[in-house]
């Protein structure tokens, strides 16, 4: 079955696409807003309800994200027993 033109176009597309894995992606003032049930967990450890608002913009890598906003940290609580202290000459 001869292919039409207009699916040899959508395939040279999808190529093109495939050529050029490096394209930069920005976030430009993108705001995310959080609570009132989110919490930060750190399994036996940390347990926090947060919220507040988040603002990114930079490129999208973790690097070069920049973040500015307020969180606020409303409850929680840190298990002391299975937190561990280093000395201070790893610091």
């Amino acid at each position: 079955m001869p292919a039409t033109g207009k699916s040899n176009s959508v395939e040279k597309e999808i190529e093109e696409v495939k050529m050029k894995p490096n394209m930069d992606i920005r976030l430009s003032d993108m705001k995310l807003v959080l609570g009132p049930e989110l919490r930060i967990m750190y399994p036996l450890i940390l347990n926090f309800a947060v919220s507040g608002e988040l603002e990114l913009d930079g490129m999208a890598h973790p690097k070069f994200i920049k973040p500015k906003g307020v969180l606020t940290f409303e409850n929680g609580d840190v298990n002391l027993v299975a937190t561990q202290v280093l000395p201070k000459s790893l610091f």
